[in-house]
């Protein structure tokens, strides 16, 4: 099956994908042409891909095959941070898994690159791996480098911001809904600091 999003209006096209996903039998392909790297449809989607590609195009668009998982969903994965580093235009989170009782992902900055304050009904566990650059929580603003930990209730306002090239673990409970993802993300793409979820 194939999806071409490029001529689909953004708030249409987590659900689009979403529903043609679930068509799908176990071990089918799905593939979904692009005008970026779909990085926020491979975080929706991690838990339930066996395997998934991205190619782009001569033209600039992307690519991305994705294989239905087959059978149960509830493996160890065995993985290494250099298998998912990526950087993009704007802040590049991909995931490890994502499941909707939590999401494993790994975020990626280039000096700064941002995540906008949101407020999002998910526990956050923030760790920084490689960096430094800032976390505002609530109308606070803290330093972060390696090794610092950042953990915030759901509900409370959150950010980040990065001072020079990052890597993040980032662990949040429950995974976000598509709509808030596709928000933040979107701020992040218009340059816009602060999103309020609730609009």
């Amino acid at each position: 099956m194939e999806l071409d999003l490029r001529n689909v209006e953004p708030e249409y096209r987590h659900r689009l994908v979403l529903e043609n996903f679930d068509k799908l039998k176990e071990g089918e392909e799905l593939t979904v042409i692009a005008n970026h790297y779909p990085s926020h449809l491979i975080q929706l989607l991690s838990g339930h891909v066996e395997k998934y590609k991205v190619e782009q195009t001569e033209n600039g668009d992307f690519v991305l095959r994705l294989t239905k998982k087959k059978g149960e969903t509830n493996k160890v994965i065995i993985s290494h941070i250099s298998e998912f580093r990526k950087t993009g235009e704007v802040f590049t989170p991909i995931p490890v898994l994502r499941k909707d009782e939590y999401g494993v992902i790994l975020v990626f900055f280039k000096p700064g690159q941002y995540i906008p304050i949101h407020a999002p009904d998910s526990d956050l566990i923030f760790y920084v791996l490689q960096g430094q650059g800032k976390v505002t929580v609530g109308n606070k603003e803290y330093e972060v480098r390696d090794g610092s930990i950042v953990i915030v209730p759901k509900g409370i306002k959150r950010g980040v911001k990065a001072d020079t090239y990052m890597e993040a673990l980032h662990i949040v409970v429950p995974s976000p809904s598509p709509e808030d993802h596709e928000k933040v993300m979107g701020a992040a793409k218009k340059g816009i600091a602060e999103v309020n979820l609730k609009q």
